[in-house]
């Protein structure tokens, strides 16, 4: 523990965007919940834009809001195509 999966519109990474991404997030959750770089696992998932409100928003954004510690500030129709 602790997991963390992040979900986003389909684009390709760089090697090095990967590793910043990892260095960042792995040192924000140890400092936070207090352990070790080994603990942490990191998911990342590729999401067609064109699923996101069914596979995202809905069930994961608008159903769990009690779960959220920053909410998105946008809702479905304000997203577009190819945004980060």
């Amino acid at each position: 523990m602790p997991h963390v999966h992040i979900q986003h519109f389909t684009r390709t990474f760089t090697e090095a965007e990967k590793a910043d991404l990892v260095e960042a997030l792995t040192e924000a959750v140890t400092r936070v919940f207090g352990t070790g770089p080994d603990a942490v696992s990191i998911a990342v998932e590729p999401v067609d834009p064109s699923q996101w409100t069914e596979k995202v928003y809905r069930p994961q954004i608008e159903a769990r809001p009690h779960l959220l510690w920053k909410r998105p500030g946008y809702t479905p129709s304000t997203t577009t195509e190819g945004s980060r």
